[in-house]
């Protein structure tokens, strides 16, 4: 038989009580703060069912996918549902998996030449540097980019010159790389995916 432990806090001035509290979520942000941590397990298990349903209600906000994917949410200019939504970002491979939604807004509103189009090596390239670069994974290759593409059955010819041709996009020691005098374009490209709303954008072709 196990018996709870009844957690209080109490607030002090010259070793007189001021204040007190039992609540449990209280209790957790308190020792979090002084700590670093969070609480023991086997504390947050012996708490009251009120407190077991705080300690839930707590973790779940939480931004979806965690805390990488909201910086890029943040980057972006989105909430982090919608790059979900958009690009479902993982950090185990194929990292991103486009949404045929997006996808498909994107052919229809951006021309297939000229200085507005946006190739599909360009876009993939794009999404996955900003998700390499917050989520610590390094510098994405082609051959990763083209296992994105694959998600909306999408590949590129020659990805090569595809990523020569994007103004913000640079080829460095066979990975690929945000021109960082250019990252509002890369920016701007990947918010318009995620929401399917498009500007004028110079890819540089």
């Amino acid at each position: 038989m196990t018996t709870s432990a009844k957690l209080k806090i109490m607030l002090t001035a010259n070793d007189t009580p001021v204040a007190e509290s039992e609540d449990a979520i209280l209790w957790q942000r308190v020792l979090a703060a002084i700590t670093g941590a969070g609480s023991p397990a086997s504390l947050v298990g012996s708490t009251t069912g009120e407190g077991r349903e705080g300690v839930a209600a707590s973790a779940h906000e939480e931004p979806i996918g965690g805390r990488e994917v909201l910086k890029m949410a943040r980057e972006l200019g989105i909430e982090p549902s919608l790059l979900v939504g958009a690009c479902d970002p993982v950090v185990e491979p194929p990292y991103l998996s486009l949404d045929l939604h997006c996808w498909e807004a994107l052919k229809k509103s951006t021309p297939q030449r000229g200085p507005n189009a946006i190739t599909a090596m360009a876009l993939g390239a794009t999404l996955l540097c900003l998700w390499f670069k917050h989520a610590k994974l390094g510098v994405p290759r082609q051959a990763q980019v083209q296992a994105v593409l694959r998600s909306v059955g999408a590949a590129e010819a020659n990805p090569t010159r595809a990523i020569r041709n994007c103004l913000w996009l640079q080829s460095r020691g066979g990975g690929i790389m945000i021109n960082p005098a250019q990252i509002s374009a890369a920016v701007s490209v990947a918010r318009s995916f995620c929401t399917k709303t498009y500007a004028d954008h110079d890819s540089g072709s």
